[in-house]
């Protein structure tokens, strides 16, 4: 006897319906990567892997991508963990926390994710190890544009936002050893770069002209705000002009309130 034959018919439904769940998941993906609250996530994630983040292959061909940050900016890693997996542990005897991912899927929607946005040269030969490793064509970056949560993730990662009492001005800051990567900002955004000192051997991009500050936080973090803690000193800058007393003020209740505010400004607080 002849085994009855699955109907042909049956066959190409089912091929159908497979098809018909691959194109549905190509379009969400896409819909996805075109979405641009997804892309400003992904802009500014890749600001924060340019600035404190490493890609490692190992030897033994074990991938992982890790972010050493100060403790206080812990939002930012449980940011990228919500999104890609991974765990956050304490680094002993340090304020400071380490995200690890190592898990091969969140790796591939990482790298996915960030393809084309690096522009960090080490960390581009970094990733390029994991794009061979799960055959990924790496991409290069298209010219910075002002418009572009990279520079909020770099500045949440490598940033600064100090006061000078004396000279009464407030520096919105970014240090790095590749001056290259601080250049475009001067175009974009204005500023100037520094040395910091002979000791460090990095380059400092610093904003700190009164009127190129307030244009910095009305026109850019207005609309790519950043996700640690260093939101609350952009949010008292503006307040800063206001509460600063002058060199001879001997005005007690202006005083008290040059206190106060220095205190939500030492302790991050809006």
């Amino acid at each position: 006897m002849f085994k009855e034959k699955k109907p042909l018919e049956t066959k190409n439904k089912e091929s159908l319906l497979e098809i018909k769940k691959k194109v549905e998941t190509v379009t969400t993906v896409n819909k996805e990567n075109h979405n641009p609250s997804s892309l400003a996530f992904n802009e500014w994630l890749a600001g924060v892997i340019d600035g404190d983040g490493y890609f490692n292959l190992s030897k033994k061909g074990i991938a992982r991508f890790t972010v050493v940050m100060d403790i206080r900016d812990k939002q930012v890693l449980y940011e990228i963990k919500h999104k890609f997996g991974g765990s956050i542990y304490t680094i002993a005897n340090a304020n400071a926390l380490r995200y690890q991912l190592s898990g091969k899927k969140g790796l591939i929607t990482l790298i996915n994710a960030v393809n084309g946005l690096i522009r960090n040269p080490t960390r581009l030969l970094q990733i390029n190890k994991l794009c061979v490793k799960y055959e990924i064509e790496l991409l290069y970056p298209k010219p910075l544009t002002y418009y572009n949560g990279w520079l909020s993730g770099f500045i949440d990662s490598d940033g600064s936002i100090y006061l000078n009492e004396k000279s009464g001005q407030i520096f919105i800051s970014a240090s790095q050893k590749n001056k290259y990567l601080l250049e475009p900002l001067i175009k974009l955004y204005s500023g100037r770069i520094d040395i910091t000192s002979p000791k460090a051997e990095a380059f400092k991009y610093i904003i700190y002209r009164k009127q190129e500050v307030f244009n910095m936080i009305d026109n850019y973090f207005s609309k790519y705000p950043l996700i640690s803690k260093k939101q609350k000193r952009i949010n008292l800058t503006k307040e800063f002009f206001l509460k600063r007393p002058s060199l001879n003020c001997k005005d007690i209740q202006k005083l008290q309130q040059w206190v106060l505010f220095k205190d939500r400004w030492d302790k991050y607080i809006d």
